[in-house]
């Protein structure tokens, strides 16, 4: 049995999705595999929110276990920026519901995206930590979503930051 992993990732509606987006970028506009040269984020504003989600297909048992964190980085975040992820270990309450992509501080994106495995889940299936994912059945197998923002202070200045890469590792059985 092989689970068969794809991002997804969600622009203007919950309905309209992109399965394998060339890229993740954050930029000023709503858009997938965005060009962040062509749509910069201003400096003292925030990119227009990210909303992704793990999905299987394939023959498994159980996916479970999910950790999402930033795998390499360069240098990790320049001066003034961070990025910030709806993905926590403790007081999970799941973003399990869809809302537009913002660019004004995305309430869903609250924690500092880490540089580093974390020790237990921190996303879930169903807006719960520990729950798993039984079926690959289409709108059935994908794990909550997870939202990210780029937050570019009013210090920040002019010019790229680093490439980032983004890991969800899980258990398969």
């Amino acid at each position: 049995m092989v689970a068969v992993f794809s991002w997804r990732e969600f622009n203007a509606t919950a309905g309209d999705s992109y399965v394998n987006p060339a890229n993740i970028n954050l930029g000023s506009v709503n858009s997938t595999a965005l060009a962040p040269s062509t749509y910069p984020i201003t400096a003292g504003t925030y990119s227009f929110s990210k909303w992704i989600k793990g999905q299987w297909t394939g023959d498994f048992t159980r996916i479970e276990n999910l950790k999402f964190w930033c795998s390499a980085s360069g240098t990790g975040y320049v001066s003034s920026e961070s990025i910030k992820f709806s993905a926590t270990t403790t007081s999970y309450g799941g973003t399990t519901t869809y809302a537009t992509p913002t660019t004004a501080a995305d309430a869903q994106a609250a924690n500092v995206l880490v540089f580093s495995a974390p020790g237990t889940a921190n996303i879930g299936f169903t807006g719960v930590l520990t729950a798993s994912l039984t079926t690959s059945a289409a709108g059935s197998n994908m794990s909550d979503f997870i939202v990210l923002q780029a937050s570019i202070g009013a210090a920040a200045t002019a010019g790229s930051t680093q490439q980032k890469t983004l890991t969800l590792s899980y258990d398969e059985t």
